[in-house]
């Protein structure tokens, strides 16, 4: 089996960084629920090339990006006993490198790491499951023959599952999926 996990938002809690930085520019101090759609930036009047400057910004400061979970390196590990695990990344070509410090950083080891540019599309990489928090991803997967577990986000909760698209709120909870043959589509 072929697993591509994806960093922002599965793996790397970039959100509470992209709040920091936020509250740093501003002195606002936004809440997480204010991130509660893929395209939030717009909340801010800023439009999408200041977002993806913030994000370069974001990880400048790699090492200051914490966990979505905990236990990361190790549930990865985990989901490799049943097949390939790749990092699959769609983001600006500047930010690639200190992803890859971050992920070597958290000790989180992966078979290979594919960087998606922006203009491009996941969907051009053919992987049996996909573990992504991105709604544009399940849109552009829906009724397919690959697997999407949605990794639970506040800014992907108006996607609702089916057929290939279920809903996860941990990498555990992917392996469990996954390990009892329920992946395949």
């Amino acid at each position: 089996m072929r697993i591509a996990v994806d960093v922002d938002g599965v793996l790397a809690d970039l959100a509470g960084m992209l709040l920091k930085i936020i509250h740093e520019d501003t002195g606002v101090e936004l809440g997480r629920d204010f991130i509660d759609e893929w395209e939030f930036w717009y909340k801010l009047s800023m439009t999408r090339q200041q977002f993806l400057q913030m994000l370069v910004r974001a990880w400048s400061r790699w090492d200051e990006i914490g966990l979505v979970e905990d236990d990361a390196a190790d549930d990865v590990e985990q989901l490799a006993t049943l097949g390939e695990v790749d990092i699959l990344t769609q983001r600006p070509a500047e930010t690639v490198e200190n992803v890859k410090r971050w992920l070597r950083h958290h000790g989180i080891k992966y078979r290979a790491f594919t960087w998606v540019p922006l203009k491009s599309s996941k969907t051009l990489f053919h992987y049996d499951a996909y573990i992504d928090d991105s709604p544009r991803l399940a849109e552009q997967l829906k009724g397919k023959d690959r697997l999407l577990l949605l990794y639970d986000q506040p800014w992907n909760r108006k996607i609702q599952k089916s057929g290939n698209i279920v809903r996860v709120t941990s990498l555990d909870e992917a392996y469990r999926f996954l390990s009892e043959g329920e992946g395949v589509v």
